[in-house]
């Protein structure tokens, strides 16, 4: 297949339709001017093969196709390509029922601003169909091997591996089947991406659904049974009250008599109670006025008991401080203590390093002394030999050394032989001792090992005393502090307690709470609400004095717990004046705020920020978010004056709406109605101080308390290791006894003296074996000596000169060992010196700490004999503080007697009190009753007449009610659980109702086949997909095999077209990875057999040479019908283009090629040249046909004269034409 013809009609520069053919099947040249129209018949075909990308045919978009995109009138550009197409050709790649055709023809047209359509066969068709056709024909216009554009060598020059790799996928056909595999696996993700959500779908839809349908049909059964149920137990919920109604009549009519005749008794048994309530009130009183007697000499004792525990306080602090002196100076005399010890340990260790040095120097020295004497010996050897003499020179002495050697051998051997025998005897009365403890045998061996059990025993128990280890020093300072903590646990207790009682006999108010309410209803008296501020312990009188009995009001939350708690606690008949303050419903009084208490001080002529003048709520502190309106209402309306003449100004100044209540520090109170107070102030009590004492004592004693649990938390362990080491102690004395006492035994019996024996026999023996190895040794090292020094003899008598050198040499050696010996006793000698000044200073300074040592010990004495004295001033004074509580305790036995009384009496009046109430309620709930049962009566006999006329089965079915085994048995079923379970039941019929799906079992059903289709279809895509991803697999290894196959056959090719374009030269193609293909190819060249190692040293012509050689090559392998060449001789000489058209004509027989070209050595080789002429802006095209051949494909041509005497007459005819003119493409 190859075109035939080209018609254009307005594509680009040719407005009007051109036909350009008919082509020739081989070789086509297209020439003209520069802006002729040349290239855009290529671009035309470009645009018939449905290419995308439109830089490729030098336009942006569609419309710029269009002649002078329809500005100039044409408004359309028409494409048709014609091929012709042999039917008989074998292998003929197009695809039915195309391959039977004789001719094709296709047609692309777009219009401006319209649609791109394409006609194949003058019938519409889709842009997928026409790219289809042309891939089978290897004409892939997205990438288009067969087509060489402009810049197209560049490109493929400056290609990668991995890029050349791509192009022979596309010669191989493998690109093809990479986009169809990868627009296969796109569709099966997809696809995968639409069974995730059928997935989804059936999990989140179709499966809680059909559920939900599961739900309501076993809903709709649960319904209809509890309908059932639900009428069952209605009919005997009715025959229950029925039933009720009429027991109920029967009784009430029986108890309503009984409740009259309790009545009557009730009202007697109150009047008795008024008489006595009478009497007890009049004791009370009488009582009363007695014990108010005796409040005036309490007070004095308590103000005298204040005074006496000042000056207590006073004297503890004095003693306090003094012990703290005492602690720091005894610290101070402890790190002294330490300090001496270290400067002993000091000194003793530089004492022990000075014996170590000295032993060091003595020892360098006593080894001169030696290596004196030897050098002094070996002097006299030399100087003997010297002299001529050997006997002289040291042979005498080394006779008479192996005379004593010999000697001494001899006496060694002999006591060897007498340990020999010494061994023998001993062995033998050891024989005899151990037959005599194997006939005392089992009381010996029992006696061993209760002796043995006994050792084991006290050293386990001396093992375990060790282990029990505890520092006495820190068990008795815990020990000491633990009891000061218990004595100021117990002091703070006690004056808590006396806070406490005072506040009791004054100010505090017992307030019972009444059943059933809630404690945060009561919040306590207005005094436990506040807290004086530490700065302002000064202002508790004042405060006592302006707000009164303010401060003993009872808070409570409203009005209803205030009448409550007032009833329950008989406020009413209390001898003391109680009030309740509700906080919901007090009323807040006139409050001083910021600004008008600056306008007071500048009207004293204060400074805003001057102290001298203060509201009462600032030196109080409380809960803002509970209390804030109890102190308002306390404290909000008052200041404090520090001087009486302010008080005054500030009170009864003409501005009513500025003057408020004032108390000065002293207790002089000014009131704004013109009452004034003062002078008699000093038995005022202080009750905010005494709270505030309470609270700080009861803290105190929580946090020592605190305290001693932490100091008991680390004491408990150490009491208990004490007497754990008390106890092992004590087992260990008497184990150490039981083993005294065994060994005394063994001592004292025949077997203990036999095995004492033995033990010595024993011990004797081994003395004996490690004195014969003692002597064994010594008697080898003797013998050897014995050798050596007859062979000194030897040597001396028979080899002088050698033993004269011998001795010289050794005489060297040791006047150097001498000489290194004196150079280390000299430097021993002067580190000796340093230690000695070294000892001097720590001596110096041990004695000046121990001086100090004697110093601070007498002042330590001095204080603790102060400490003596301060402690004899606070005994006194606690004795004082003594006699002071036993009055206080006189004072309060007396009062506690006639408070005993008043309790007793209140107690009473409180008891008739209670008893009344408890009549008069008692009474009351009579009524009540008598009213309930009339009501019950008419209730029940109005029930029974109206069950009776709604229900019409009542009277058959009556005789059964209550009956046992029938259906109303109300004693087998319990009417309360049948109520309870008919409520139930209605609740959830009613509830059910509404929402119950009578359908649900037939829709549930067709649910649930339904899903079981879709869920077998589902498995079956997804099995369908595992085949697909099997084959691609299976195509994958196949695509290497062909890519293998197509590379060794491209690199044939490519070898041999580059020998005809450049003679003398080779190319290749070589694997990157010699292991793996698909690393990618890359180019090699090489002259006379000789490879670049890069492309770099190339020419650009050769460079051209070499990427044309390549594409060639690959279409080589795979022909496309047609090929497209746009000026690829750009970069060449002339003999290089006239070898490329000589190549294509021999290479490319049977392929068509469309060549634009400006060089004649090009287009010279053409079959048929097209001259391209730009005529008034538009592009025209005349046909030249250089060689008449007949339109074959089978690679013969016509005479080589008839086509070279064409080209002569078109070079005629060419240069005898002027330049066209210039336009754009």
């Amino acid at each position: 297949m190859y075109i035939e013809a080209i018609v254009l009609e307005g594509f680009k520069s040719y407005s009007n339709r051109v036909y350009v053919g008919p082509l020739h099947p081989q070789f086509n040249a297209v020439t003209g001017l520069n802006g002729t129209g040349k290239s855009n018949i290529l671009d035309s075909i470009c645009f018939v093969l449905g290419i995308t990308n439109h830089a490729l045919v030098r336009a942006t978009k569609l419309d710029d196709l269009v002649y002078k995109q329809g500005q100039a009138g044409v408004t359309k550009a028409t494409v048709t390509l014609k091929f012709r197409n042999d039917p008989h050709q074998q292998n003929n790649p197009l695809p039915f029922p195309y391959r039977e055709m004789p001719e094709i023809t296709i047609t692309r047209q777009i219009v401006i601003g319209g649609r791109d359509r394409y006609l194949l066969n003058s019938r519409n068709a889709q842009l997928k169909e026409v790219r289809d056709f042309f891939h089978c024909c290897q004409m892939n216009i997205n990438s288009p091997h067969f087509m060489i554009q402009q810049g197209k060598i560049t490109k493929v020059i400056n290609m990668k591996p991995k890029e050349v790799l791509g192009l022979i996928e596309e010669v191989s056909g493998t690109r093809m089947y990479e986009l169809k595999r990868g627009n296969a696996v796109k569709l099966m993700q997809k696809k995968e991406q639409k069974l995730q959500e059928i997935s989804v779908v059936l999990r989140e839809e179709i499966e809680p659904t059909i559920e939900r349908l599961r739900k309501e049909k076993q809903e709709y059964f649960n319904f209809v049974s509890m309908k059932e149920e639900m009428q069952r137990f209605q009919r005997f919920d009715v025959a229950y009250r029925f039933y009720s109604a009429k027991q109920l009549l029967q009784q009430g009519t029986s108890d309503f008599d009984e409740l009259t005749q309790k009545k009557a008794e009730i009202e007697a048994q109150i009047a008795e109670c008024d008489r006595e309530t009478a009497a007890a009130q009049k004791q009370l009183e009488d009582v009363d006025t007695e014990r108010e007697k005796l409040d005036g000499p309490l007070q004095r004792v308590r103000q005298k008991k204040e005074e006496v525990e000042k000056l207590l306080a006073k004297r503890h602090s004095e003693e306090k401080t003094a012990r703290r002196d005492l602690k720091l100076f005894s610290d101070a005399l402890e790190d002294l203590k330490k300090e001496e010890q270290k400067l002993a340990k000091k000194l003793a260790e530089k004492r022990a390093s000075r014996l170590s040095e000295t032993s060091h120097a003595e020892a360098a020295e006593e080894e001169v002394k030696r290596v004196k004497e030897a050098l002094e010996n070996a002097e006299k050897k030399l100087e003997g030999l010297s002299t001529g003499g050997a006997e002289a020179g040291g042979g005498a002495s080394l006779r008479e050394k192996l005379k004593q050697a010999k000697t001494k051998a001899a006496q060694l051997e002999a006591e060897e032989e007498d340990l020999k025998t010494e061994l023998k005897h001993v062995d033998e009365e050891l024989r005899q001792v151990r037959a005599k403890l194997n006939k005392s045998g089992e009381s010996a061996a029992q006696m061993t090992t209760q002796r043995d059990a006994a050792a084991a025993r006290v050293a386990a128990l001396e093992k375990q005393l060790a282990a029990e280890a505890v520092d006495e020093e820190k068990l008795a300072s815990l020990r000491e502090e633990m009891k000061l903590c218990r004595r100021e646990i117990d002091a703070a207790k006690h004056e808590a307690q006396e806070s406490q009682h005072e506040l009791n006999s004054w100010s505090k108010i017992a307030v019972r709470l009444p059943r059933g309410m809630h404690p945060h209803k009561l919040h306590g008296q207005v005094f436990e609400l506040v807290e004086l501020k530490n700065d302002y312990l000064d202002f508790a009188k004042a405060l006592q004095l302006l707000v009164g009995g303010k401060l003993e009001y009872v808070v409570v939350e409203d009005k209803d717990a205030s009448k409550a708690i007032f009833k329950e606690n008989n406020f009413a008949s209390s001898r003391r004046r109680v009030t309740l303050l509700p906080i919901q419903d007090c009323q807040v009084g006139k409050i001083c705020d910021t600004a008008t208490l600056f306008q007071n001080r500048r009207l004293v002529g204060l400074s805003q920020d001057d102290p001298r003048v203060l509201r009462c709520l600032d030196v109080i502190d409380f809960d803002a978010n509970r209390h804030e309106k109890v102190a308002l209402y306390t404290f909000g309306g008052s200041l404090i004056c520090a001087t009486a003449e302010m008080a005054e100004k500030i009170t009864y100044q003409p501005n009513k709406r500025q003057a408020f209540p004032t108390v000065t520090v002293e207790g002089d109170v000014f009131q704004t109605g013109g009452v004034m107070a003062g002078g008699g102030s000093g038995h005022v009590k202080e009750t905010l101080l005494l709270w505030k004492n309470f609270k700080r004592c009861s803290q105190m004693s929580q946090e020592l308390e605190e305290r001693a649990r932490q100091i008991d938390f680390y004491l408990q362990p150490m009491e208990q290791t004490v007497q754990r080491r008390t106890q092992v102690t004590r087992e260990l004395r008497l184990a150490q006894n039981e083993l005294h006492n065994i060994e005394q035994l063994m001592a004292t019996s025949s077997a203990g003296s036999e095995m004492a024996r033995a033990q010595q026999l024993e011990e004797r023996r081994r003395d004996c074996t490690k004195r014969k190895e003692e002597v064994e040794a010594e008697k080898g090292k003797v013998l050897a000596e014995v050798q050596q020094l007859e062979a000194d003899v030897y040597e001396l008598e028979h080899n002088r000169d050698k033993l004269e050198a011998s001795l010289k040499k050794e005489v060297k050696v040791l006047r150097q060992r001498l000489k290194s010996l004196e150079a280390s006793v000299n430097t021993l000698q002067k580190e000796i010196g340093s230690f000695r000044q070294e000892l001097m200073t720590l001596e110096k300074d041990l004695q000046s700490v121990q001086e100090d040592i004697e110093k601070r010990t007498q002042g330590l004495a001095d204080l603790q004999k102060a400490i003596e004295e301060k402690s004899k001033l606070v005994a006194e004074q606690k004795a004082k503080v003594e006699d002071v509580r036993k009055e206080i305790e006189l004072c309060l036995s007396e009062a506690a007697q006639s408070d005993k009384k008043l309790g007793e009496l209140t107690g009473k009046l409180k008891k008739l009190q209670k008893n009344k109430d408890h009549l008069l309620l008692t009474l009351k709930k009579h009524q009540h009753l008598m009213n309930d049962r009339e009501k019950n009566i008419g209730a029940a006999r109005q029930e029974m007449e109206a069950l009776q006329r709604a229900n019409d089965w009542l009277h058959a079915e009556e005789r059964k009610f209550n009956q046992p085994g029938s259906a109303y048995d109300f004693r087998q079923l319990r009417p309360e659980t049948a109520r309870q379970r008919l409520q139930a039941l209605q609740v959830e019929v009613q509830r059910l109702q509404k929402s119950v799906n009578s359908a649900a079992a037939t829709l549930l059903e067709k649910t649930e086949k339904d899903l079981l289709a879709l869920v077998e279809r589902k498995t079956q895509v997804e099995n369908d997909k595992a085949k697909i991803e099997a084959v691609i697999s299976e195509l994958d290894i196949k695509k290497r095999q062909s890519l293998e196959t197509t590379w060794l056959q491209v690199n044939e090719n490519f070898t041999g077209i580059f020998e005809q374009l450049l003679p003398n030269a080779q190319a290749k193609l070589a694997q990157v990875n010699p292991r793996d293909l698909m690393d990618g190819l890359e180019m090699r060249i090489a002259f006379n057999k000789r490879w670049k190692e890069s492309l770099a040293e190339l020419s650009g012509g050769q460079r051209s040479l070499l990427a044309l050689s390549l594409i060639l090559a690959l279409l080589k392998v795979k022909p496309a019908p047609v090929y497209i060449l746009d000026e690829v001789d750009a970069a060449l000489d002339l003999s290089h283009t006239q070898n490329i058209g000589s190549m294509i004509k021999t290479q490319f027989p049977t392929s068509q090629f469309i060549i634009v070209s400006l060089k004649e050595g090009m287009f010279s080789h053409a079959d048929v040249l097209f001259r391209t002429r730009l005529i008034d802006g538009v592009s025209n095209v005349e046909r030249h046909a250089l060689a008449e051949r007949p339109q074959r494909r089978d690679g013969t041509s016509a005479s080589d004269d008839a086509a070279g005497s064409a080209r002569k007459k078109f070079r005629k005819h060419a240069r005898g034409e002027d330049s066209g003119e210039d336009g754009p493409n």
